[in-house]
């Protein structure tokens, strides 16, 4: 039978079969839910979100341009060696190493995801799937870090609630598929973060001293993930401190604190100090632009001061959503019973809200760090909606009108259709632009071996050129200079071609000349 056919999607047989396995999951958590029957249920629900996103990453079969095409290829390249992160295994020409999209040492980024890439690289080969795999399984994970930080600083039914909305948010699910800039890494540190902050709500709950261990780990990878902000545990840490401890006890509660800060710096630390005695040059450069992000704009990603609060809707489930987190935030904080917890609550909003909107680079994913607390403060809303309702109507009316109600609102946050659209059409139309364009045509019929450099890419498609290939590729021509000291180093020169061929290439016999034209994208 075609299921594709009787919905009406482009999504294969299989793809269909997935989604309506992750709907009907999610519809036995919410049954089991109203039941009472909460870790059952959540057992279900955690299913529903992982299947969502195994499928996710796996409906785009290349590499996004920003930034996952850079991620890949670095990964790949650190195969070969975890304490090299490199862009350009072999950098034929001169190269600027401030330019992280074409350099070799690349530190643009912190390297803990690149390596979790590498691992799974390295364990099941090397493809667009496996790439994507660690994010699934982080991204799945914290549905039940969700639950867990919600269940203890407030209850069951508001911490099932934001980690159901989680689960089905259309805008987390989508970004593991690489589509949204600075996908992989940003996940990565939405993660550890969040794993940074739940070790301290366990330790608050029950005071065991090996949580203080885990709390500075988790700031530590987190710190590796995107550099400094990862010590936003210890913001909200230090003002409960100052706040719900007498005087007198804050001096031990900071040698706490001190401890978890310095497990962050042991595991953090010696990759800083490694890179700045082996790579001290672009080392150097890559602290001071990390820096500049605060105080100037960087790569043109300028916005108005109020930017990050525009996206809210978009980022968690709508235009409704303006209207309903402050609310939801007030029940939520009305809803949590110790005093510490509200503290810390409002302190990691505020502080990351403030801190990205007085910066003067602002990119759609900086605030999503605090993604967990805003699902929250959203679950703390249907929790008051879910009283009303059982307040207002008999039981059995009101547990089918809240089944049938809780349903719509995940089918409404998932945005099938808006998947199907953005993934299922577009991956195929790409598939077969860049299949043909660049790889079938050009390894299979061009080039007679591997050992060329390879021009003219097209666009950013150098870097995608590198990861398939293997070989070192360049988006532009080489000026005659270049093209001269190729020569005289007897490297092998291929490049497509166009109208716009230098004479010097044109007439050389000895180029191969490629003329699929890749699309610049």
């Amino acid at each position: 039978m075609d299921l594709t056919a009787v919905i009406q999607t482009n999504f294969s047989n299989t793809q269909v079969i997935w989604i309506i396995t992750a709907l009907l999951s999610g519809f036995i958590s919410i049954f089991l839910f109203l039941r009472k029957r909460i870790p059952l249920s959540l057992f279900f629900l955690l299913i529903a979100g992982a299947i969502l996103r195994f499928l996710i990453a796996g409906l785009d079969p290349f590499l996004w341009t920003w930034d996952e095409q850079y991620h890949a290829l670095v990964a790949k390249n650190m195969t070969g060696n975890l304490l090299k992160p490199v862009l350009i295994s072999d950098p034929v020409l001169d190269y600027d190493f401030r330019a992280w999209k074409e350099n070799h040492i690349w530190l643009h980024k912190q390297p803990w995801f690149l390596w979790q890439i590498t691992l799974f690289f390295k364990i099941f080969g090397i493809s667009e799937y496996i790439l994507r795999l660690p994010t699934v399984i982080m991204m799945s994970i914290l549905i039940l870090v969700i639950y867990r930080i919600g269940s203890i600083v407030a209850n069951r039914e508001t911490a099932w609630f934001g980690a159901f909305l989680y689960s089905f948010s259309y805008f987390f699910i989508n970004f593991i598929s690489g589509a949204i800039p600075t996908d992989h890494n940003d996940a990565a540190f939405i993660f550890y973060v969040s794993l940074s902050i739940w070790a301290w709500v366990e330790y608050t709950n029950s005071e065991k001293r090996r949580w203080l261990f885990w709390i500075g780990l988790f700031a530590g990878i987190a710190v590796l993930n995107k550099w400094m902000v990862g010590l936003l545990v210890f913001a909200g840490w230090g003002s409960v401190i100052l706040t719900c401890s007498p005087k007198e006890e804050w001096f031990i509660k900071f040698k706490q604190l001190t401890f978890s800060l310095l497990v962050t710096l042991v595991v953090a630390l010696p990759w800083q100090i490694f890179i700045l005695t082996t790579y001290p040059t672009e080392s150097m450069f890559e602290f001071r632009f990390n820096m500049e992000h605060v105080f100037k704009v960087v790569e043109g990603h300028h916005e108005a001061w109020w930017y990050h609060f525009s996206l809210l809707s978009q980022q968690y489930g709508g235009i409704v959503v303006l209207f309903i987190i402050l609310p939801g935030m007030y029940y939520l904080v009305k809803q949590i019973h110790f005093k510490s917890y509200r503290i810390a609550l409002l302190i990691y909003l505020v502080v990351t809200y403030l801190f990205f909107t007085v910066a003067a680079t602002k990119m759609p994913m900086f605030c999503t760090i605090v993604g967990p607390m805003i699902f929250l403060a959203l679950g703390g809303f249907l929790k008051k909606c879910t009283d009303i309702l059982n307040r207002l109507l008999p039981s059995p009316i009101s547990f089918l009108t809240l089944l049938i109600l809780i349903s719509l609102l995940g089918v409404f946050y998932l945005q099938i259709n808006r998947i199907d659209t953005e993934h299922s059409v577009r991956s195929a139309y790409w598939k077969k632009v860049r299949d043909d364009a660049i790889l079938d045509k050009v390894m299979a019929e061009k080039l007679p071996s591997n050992d060329y450099v390879v021009f003219n890419c097209g666009g950013h498609n150098s870097t995608m050129f590198m990861f398939y290939t293997g070989i070192t590729a360049y988006c532009f021509y080489p000026d005659q200079k270049q093209y001269n000291n190729l020569k005289q180093r007897k490297i092998k020169i291929a490049t497509f071609a166009d109208k716009d061929l230098p004479a010097y290439l044109a007439e050389d016999p000895e180029v191969v000349k490629l003329y699929s034209n890749p699309i610049p994208y």
